[in-house]
């Protein structure tokens, strides 16, 4: 097994579809992936969300995304360092989720995330400029990667330098093939 780390800084990003919006979230590198503390989060109209907006708003959540692990050079993580980022992400966690049940009409920040489809992307910037989109199965009221064996097809590639429209194009494609939780 590599050690955390161990291929340099890796990105993440969350891709999420309902029925009423599209969000990009960026996601920090904590040993786990977390709600950014200073990464790019924002959401639009699902009826709004060409891939060209995909694509820009994708590459700049990977782009702002931490990663704690190689930042801190630390194995294992310190907890103290830990929980300041928790305490610090959490707030903003919040108040994105808040923004969206407001403009949205939901009831609560919970109903706001389910209900919906999720895509976990990747990116290993110092190794590849390929980003990995990984469709999700929806399990009630969260999200889960397919069992290995239930892998193909569900799986996607983008080189981080293709242009918005190619990078949301595929961001899509895994999209499409997800289990989302609103069937």
């Amino acid at each position: 097994m590599i050690a955390p780390g161990a291929n340099g800084i890796t990105r993440y990003a969350h891709l999420i579809r309902t029925r009423k919006y599209v969000a990009v979230i960026s996601m920090d590198n904590r040993g786990g992936s977390f709600f950014s503390v200073t990464g790019w989060s924002t959401f639009i109209d699902r009826k709004d969300a060409t891939p060209e907006w995909i694509g820009e708003n994708l590459r700049k959540a990977l782009e702002t995304s931490g990663d704690f692990v190689m930042e801190w050079n630390e194995d294992p993580l310190p907890r103290d360092k830990m929980a300041a980022e928790s305490k610090k992400s959490g707030p903003l966690y919040m108040e994105f989720w808040g923004r969206v049940r407001e403009k949205y009409g939901f009831k609560d920040w919970r109903d706001a995330q389910t209900k919906s489809a999720l895509v976990f992307i990747q990116w290993e910037c110092e190794q590849t400029d390929q980003v990995r989109f990984a469709a999700s199965k929806g399990r009630g009221t969260s999200h889960s990667a397919w069992y290995t064996n239930e892998n193909e097809g569900k799986v996607f590639h983008a080189s981080f330098n293709a242009s918005n429209q190619e990078f949301g194009e595929i961001a899509l494609q895994a999209l499409n093939v997800c289990r989302p939780n609103y069937l």
